[in-house]
């Protein structure tokens, strides 16, 4: 019964947000509830399971004889000190949110409604506010709660001038609905798409360019290799010192098998273009053939 009743519990349905409690608190103290009630229903009865109970009998000649006698309890795994209750949380969804002094309609989606809150949001549905006031007192943060900063006097205030001033921002939000939608002109740039203020001319005047002939630009081994500055005296010192090492070390070091053969290769490549230039030689022995 209670996995049925869990599994019927869809949709939506609405509640009364009272003033000075916040939507959060008020979603919780439901979702509280319906746990607790849906827990209250009565439990499925408990599985059984067969269990081998040891059983002693009295035999004719006196002595006690241990027998088995095969029983069915019910399974502890059932029992609610074991398993605990069996919902401990809802799925539950928020239509739209109040303020913290508001009160009215709140609706709430459980299981599948949640997803429908989304449609509900999207319909545009009609909704009526009703605003409360005194006459005569300003508050720091426009409720009744905030602290007093101004009064006066509010004799002056009819039924007459009350509803004219109250046609007058009704027909000025009649009139921002209707009215179409701006240019993109008008629109509001993002962040990352608005120039930097240098780069807007300052006023709407045309912009003048000159020209001038193209001198290329001439480098120099002080340009190229950095000032002394940017390239110090220390740091050319170690260039020139590791470079004159590295000579020295590759004149004076003793000769290696590679050398030789390196020495080998290179005798050998000078004589080759030799031997093509020579001119093919004939036997002294032998005549030529005539036809």
């Amino acid at each position: 019964m209670r996995a049925a009743a869990g599994t019927a519990l869809q949709g939506l349905f609405a509640v009364y947000k009272p003033p000075g409690m916040h939507w959060r608190a008020l979603k919780e103290t439901v979702e509280r509830h319906l746990i607790k009630d849906l827990n209250s229903l009565k439990r499925p009865e408990p599985r059984q399971q067969i269990c081998f109970q040891p059983t002693t009998s009295e035999m004719e000649t006196g002595r006690k004889e241990l027998t088995l006698t095969v029983s069915q309890v019910p399974m502890l795994a059932d029992h609610p000190l074991v398993s605990g209750p069996v919902f401990t949380q809802l799925k539950i969804g928020v239509g739209s949110c109040l303020d913290m002094q508001s009160s009215g309609v709140f609706v709430l989606g459980v299981g599948y409604g949640t997803k429908l809150l989304k449609d509900w949001y999207n319909a545009h549905l009609t909704k009526a506010y009703t605003v409360n006031g005194v006459f005569g007192k300003a508050t720091d943060d426009f409720s009744d709660t905030g602290r007093l900063i101004e009064k006066s006097t509010f004799d002056h205030v009819t039924r007459e001038t009350l509803e004219r001033m109250v046609s007058v921002i009704q027909g000025s939000n009649h009139k921002a609905l209707l009215q179409p939608p701006p240019s993109l002109g008008f629109l509001p740039r993002r962040l990352y798409s608005q120039p930097k203020e240098s780069e807007e001319p300052e006023s709407s005047e045309p912009l003048c360019f000159t020209k001038s002939s193209a001198n290329p630009r001439r480098f120099t081994t002080r340009q190229s290799m950095g000032s002394d500055h940017k390239q110090p005296l220390w740091r050319a010192l170690l260039i020139s010192l590791t470079f004159t090492l590295l000579l020295l070390w590759c004149y004076l070091r003793p000769e290696t098998e590679i050398d030789r053969r390196a020495e080998e290769l290179l005798q050998f490549l000078q004589v080759i273009p030799q031997q093509e230039e020579l001119p093919p030689s004939v036997p002294s022995g032998e005549d030529e053939k005539k036809p």
